[in-house]
């Protein structure tokens, strides 16, 4: 698999995130466009300061290699080895927007010039993280009361944590006489895609003081700050048939808003959305994701085409919290749990190359898979070639992901393909 083949959408990745406080350079790869017809532009977030173009207003691109790669040096003055926020915009070679120093959010016609970015916040000390569902994500805290609600949001493991199946649990707690909200946030930004939130949780008997947001949301103020949800909660009225509702903010404009009902007793549920440029699509399922769903299974879905936000430096964000920052009507602590998350790019996917196949010491076998980034893979095994069993699944966070069998009842000559998972 080529850098670039020509014949899907364009994108970068940044593959070599320097550690926060580190003076190393930036690097990524780009995929699908040919690297001499195009350029990097870099930009760097630092606190009290804000966004600046990198390396240097006098060099603000950075050359594609004709592999596909290519480097830029973002510590190229002041504080700039402290930055929280790193982003990548592949642009074309006439790029000839102003340089940006110090602005609170990169200019809308930034981003509207890009054929594709990556968005990524470092790791910084004093936050807490957890890897959830394959991504990373840091955890919100606030001294203060702030929004949504007002609330105060805490990132104790009495809020977030992670079961020993790993799956997330957001949960609303009364701890010092405070109540105290949960919400994560992801470290990477995805862009238009498929968003599927699936649900270990009943929604119906939320205490109706209680909202879960599965939702994504940009700090920029454009395009009512990129905000698509979907959310469950009776915000406050007891008497409210429906649980549920869709959402492209702002929410009081009519056709932004569609409430459904999630019946009594369904305690695995996926909620998605389908982000693309003209047109964002919702769908509520029992169960898990289905390509195909029997309707029977459908418990809402809806299309809109109104004013759809473009893409930007929007993260994706769960939280759970207290709608007017009021205590729970039952002044009991909530708590939901959630079971995945999955992105899903909108390019129909490609497939996947089996290299470097390596026999361990133990018998058990470990290769390269050369993916397509975000994209699943369920990895498949048989001695021959006409009964194939699940070895297991990888998700591409890279161009290149390894696979390594965890036990094997044939510890003879087998065979092994990749299956996308839709």
């Amino acid at each position: 698999m080529s850098a670039w083949s020509g014949h899907a959408t364009p994108t970068v990745w940044i593959t070599n995130l320097p550690p926060y406080g580190s003076f190393h350079q930036l690097g990524g790869i780009v995929l699908e466009a040919v690297p001499a017809s195009y350029r990097i532009a870099v930009f760097i977030y630092v606190p009290g300061y804000g966004w600046v173009s990198k390396p240097t207003c006098a060099e603000p691109l950075t050359i594609i290699q004709a592999d596909g790669s290519w480097t830029a040096d973002i510590t190229t003055g002041g504080s700039d080895q402290l930055a929280m926020r790193v982003a990548a915009l592949l642009v074309s070679t006439n790029y000839s927007e102003p340089c940006v120093e110090g602005a609170g959010a990169l200019p809308t016609n930034i981003y509207s010039q890009a054929l594709a970015s990556a968005v990524i916040t470092r790791q910084s000390p004093g936050a807490r993280w957890i890897g959830f569902s394959g991504y990373d994500w840091w955890v919100k805290t606030s001294a203060g009361l702030v929004g949504p609600g007002p609330n105060y949001f805490s990132d104790s493991t009495n809020n977030v944590w992670l079961d020993a199946q790993e799956r997330l649990h957001l949960r609303i707690t009364n701890r010092s006489n405070q109540w105290q909200c949960a919400e994560i946030v992801s470290a990477r930004t995805f862009g238009h895609g498929s968003y599927r939130f699936e649900l270990d949780s009943v929604v119906d008997n939320l205490d109706i003081k209680a909202v879960l947001g599965l939702f994504m949301w940009s700090d920029d103020p454009a395009y009512a700050d990129r905000e698509i949800d979907v959310e469950c909660s009776r915000w406050g009225n007891a008497t409210d048939p429906n649980n549920a509702q869709f959402v492209v903010q702002p929410y009081d404009i009519a056709g932004h808003l569609v409430r459904y009902d999630v019946a009594a007793g369904i305690s695995n549920s996926t909620h998605a959305f389908t982000w693309k440029s003209n047109r964002v699509s919702f769908q509520s399922l029992r169960s898990a994701y289905s390509p195909n769903p029997d309707p029977t299974n459908i418990i809402s879905s809806w299309s809109y085409a109104l004013t759809v936000p473009q893409t930007g430096d929007e993260n994706v964000r769960l939280n759970l919290w207290l709608y007017t920052g009021s205590p729970p009507a039952g002044n009991l602590e909530v708590e939901v749990i959630i079971k995945d998350f999955q992105f899903v790019p909108l390019d129909l996917p490609q497939p996947a190359l089996i290299t470097d196949i390596t026999r361990l010491s133990n018998g058990l076998a470990q290769f390269s898979i050369q993916s397509q980034p975000d994209r699943r893979y369920q990895i498949q095994v048989t001695t021959n070639l006409i009964d194939w069993q699940d070895a297991g699944a990888v998700l591409a966070t890279n161009v290149l992901s390894v696979f390594s069998e965890t036990n094997s009842s044939d510890r003879g000559g087998r065979f092994f393909r990749t299956i996308t998972i839709p």
